[in-house]
């Protein structure tokens, strides 16, 4: 290390410098820019994904519908909260036919 101060902060020609946007991305939310609500329906789909998970679902579908059509932010809490609800909701089916197979064994195994 040299220490000298040029070499920090300096960037590749061509390159934007460090900290600024380059095309294709979108800025981070400054003064000046509102920064857009998040969908209320996406937090409740996460909330209820590990609650009610099959509400999760619901709320997810919902939400992601609001914020296609409204510009809301929350995409990916309703994405999280649908993709949590169908792996919860798929578990919990599983163990219910697991449960009713193994009394239905049961039963026909008793004298």
């Amino acid at each position: 290390m040299s220490g000298d101060p040029q070499q920090y902060g300096t960037h590749s020609p061509g390159q934007p410098p460090y900290g600024t946007d380059s095309p294709g991305q979108q800025p981070y939310p400054q003064a000046g820019y509102p920064v857009p609500p998040t969908n209320t329906m996406a937090i409740l789909a996460l909330v209820f994904a590990f609650v009610f998970a099959p509400l999760g679902i619901v709320f997810g579908i919902i939400g992601r519908r609001q914020i296609d059509r409204t510009g809301e932010g929350g995409r990916g809490l309703a994405t999280a909260g649908l993709v949590v609800g169908i792996i919860f909701t798929a578990i919990a089916v599983l163990y219910i036919v697991l449960v009713i197979v193994a009394f239905g064994i049961i039963a026909t195994n008793t004298p």
